[in-house]
C-alpha cells in the first residue's frame, strides 16, 4: 500500500481504496454467518463435520452469488464512476473466492490446527505483493492492483481445500442436507447480522466520505486507515485461536473461560500499547518520509486513529467471547449500538473536520464497542477485574514512558532509530515490572 500511495498518488489511491473497501461490506453477505456457526459446532461435535461442511460449502456458492449482484447493483445504484465500477466488480470476485476459502479455513479452525490457514495467508499475501509492484514497477492501468489480490485468492482456494481433503479426508462433493442447512441458517442469522453491521461500522465512514468528500481527501484518509488496519491481525489471529477454545470450554469448563479471557487482554495490552504509543509519537517523520508530503493531512486523523486500535484490538476478543457462548444476539445489538452512533458522528463532524472528523468517529464508537463489551462479558463469565488492572497497569506506563522518550528523540535522530531505542525502553521496563 506504500508503493501504491507513493506512486499512483492521491486521488488514484482514493479509488484504489475506495473500491476495495466497497466491495468488502458484501463479504459477510456471501458468508452469511454461516463460518463462525461452523466453526463453533464442528469444534463441539467434531463427528458430525463432514455431514455438516458440503451443506455449508453449497450455502456459500448461493450466497456469494448473490452477495456479487448486490456489488453490482448498489455500484450502479451509487452511480460511481465507470472506472471505480470497474474495480468494484474485479474486487467482487476476489470476495467470492475469499468466502468459499473460509468454509475449508473454519474445520482447520475447529480442529485448533491454523497452520495450513497462516501458509495460505503467507502465499496469497506474497503473491499479491509481487503481482501489485510489477504493476505499479510498470505502470499498468489500475485493475492490475485489484487483481493482485483475485488471482492470489483464487490460488489460496485450491491450496485450502487440497490440504484439507489431504489431511482430515474432507472433501467437496454434490451433497446437501436440507435440515442442517435449515439449522444452519437460523443459527447464523445474529452472526450474519452481526457481520453486516460489523462491515458497515468499519467502511460506513468510507462510503459517507465517497460522497460527502473528494477523492483526495479519501486519499488522505486511506493511509491512517491502512496504517492502523494493518495491525489487526494480531487480534484477528488471536480471536481466531481462542473463539473455537471459548466454546468448547462453555460447555466443558465454563470456570476455565474467565481465566483464558484475561490472558487474550494481557496479551494485546502487551503489544498494542507499544504499537499506539510508539507510532503517535512519530506519526509526522512516517508519514512525510514514508508516503511524502503530500499526505501530511493523514496525520492527525493518524494519532487519533491509533489511540482507538487500542479499544479496536481489546473489542475483538470480547466479540469472540459473547458469539461462542451463544450470545450472538447481545453482540449483534452492541454492534448496532457502535455503528449507529458511528454514522450520526460522520455525519455531523465530516462537513466540519473533514478526515479528522471521521477519525473521531471511529475513536469513540470503538470506545463504546470495547467498553459496553467487555461489561456484557463480566456478566455472563467470571472475569476477574483485579487481574485485568493489574495487566493494564503492567504495560500502559511502561508504553507511555517509551512514547514520551521516542517522541523527544524524534527531532533531534532518525525515526527508525528512535523505534529500536523506543523498543529497548519498552521491554526493560516490562521486564523491571516482571511481566516477561
Amino acid at each position: 500500500f506504500i508503493f501504491v500511495a507513493r506512486i499512483v498518488g492521491v486521488e488514484n489511491t482514493g479509488v484504489y481504496f475506495f473500491a476495495i473497501s466497497f466491495t468488502t461490506i458484501f463479504t459477510v453477505v456471501a458468508d452469511f454467518g454461516m463460518g463462525p456457526v461452523f466453526t463453533r459446532e464442528a469444534s463441539r461435535f467434531p463427528d458430525r463435520t463432514n455431514s455438516y461442511f458440503n451443506t455449508v460449502f453449497w450455502s456459500k456458492i448461493l450466497f456469494g452469488l448473490f452477495a456479487y449482484l448486490l456489488v453490482v447493483l448498489f455500484a450502479n445504484i451509487l452511480k460511481y464512476p465507470e472506472t471505480t465500477k470497474l474495480l468494484i466488480y474485479i474486487s467482487g470476485i476476489t470476495m467470492f473466492f475469499d468466502t468459499l476459502a473460509t468454509a475449508f479455513n473454519s474445520i482447520f479452525r475447529a480442529k485448533k490446527n491454523l497452520i495450513y490457514e497462516s501458509i495460505g495467508v503467507i502465499i496469497s499475501q506474497s503473491t499479491t505483493l509481487l503481482i501489485g509492484t510489477f504493476a505499479l514497477l510498470n505502470h499498468w492501468p489500475l485493475v492490475w492492483l485489484i487483481l493482485a489480490y483475485t488471482i492470489p485468492s483464487f490460488i489460496n482456494l485450491i491450496y485450502i481445500s487440497g490440504f484439507l481433503k489431504k489431511v482430515y479426508g474432507v472433501a467437496v462433493r454434490f451433497a446437501w442436507n436440507a435440515e442442517v442447512f435449515k439449522i444452519f441458517f437460523i443459527t447464523a442469522l445474529p452472526f450474519a447480522l452481526a457481520g453486516i453491521i460489523g462491515r458497515l461500522y468499519s467502511y460506513s465512514d468510507s462510503l459517507l466520505m465517497s460522497k460527502m468528500l473528494t477523492a483526495k481527501e479519501l486519499g488522505w484518509w486511506s493511509v491512517p486507515y491502512k496504517i492502523t488496519f494493518a495491525f489487526q491481525f494480531i487480534p484477528v489471529a488471536l480471536s481466531a485461536s481462542v473463539y473455537p477454545v471459548f466454546s468448547s470450554l462453555f460447555l466443558t469448563d465454563k470456570s476455565s473461560v474467565g481465566a483464558l479471557f484475561e490472558k487474550s487482554w494481557r496479551y494485546l495490552f502487551a503489544i498494542i500499547f507499544p504499537v499506539s504509543f510508539g507510532l503517535i509519537a512519530i506519526a509526522e517523520p512516517v508519514i512525510k518520509r514514508v508516503f511524502g508530503p503530500e499526505y501530511i493531512p493523514s496525520i492527525v486523523p493518524l494519532r487519533i486513529l491509533l489511540i482507538s486500535l487500542i479499544f479496536g484490538f481489546l473489542s475483538f476478543i470480547t466479540g469472540a467471547l459473547l458469539n461462542a457462548i451463544n450470545k450472538q444476539k447481545t453482540q449483534t445489538s452492541l454492534m448496532a449500538l457502535a455503528l449507529t452512533v458511528s454514522i450520526i458522528l460522520n455525519l455531523i463532524l465530516l462537513p466540519v473536520l473533514k478526515i479528522t472528523g471521521a477519525a473521531i468517529s471511529a475513536l469513540v464508537s470503538n470506545f463504546i464497542l470495547c467498553m459496553v463489551g467487555f461489561y456484557l462479558s463480566t456478566k455472563q463469565v467470571n472475569i476477574n477485574l483485579k487481574n485485568i488492572i493489574k495487566y493494564l497497569n503492567q504495560t500502559l506506563w511502561p508504553a507511555v514512558i517509551m512514547g514520551v522518550v521516542v517522541y523527544g528523540l524524534s527531532f533531534k535522530i532518525h525515526y527508525l532509530a528512535t523505534i529500536v531505542i523506543g523498543g529497548v525502553i519498552y521491554l526493560g521496563l516490562l521486564y523491571y515490572n516482571k511481566v516477561i
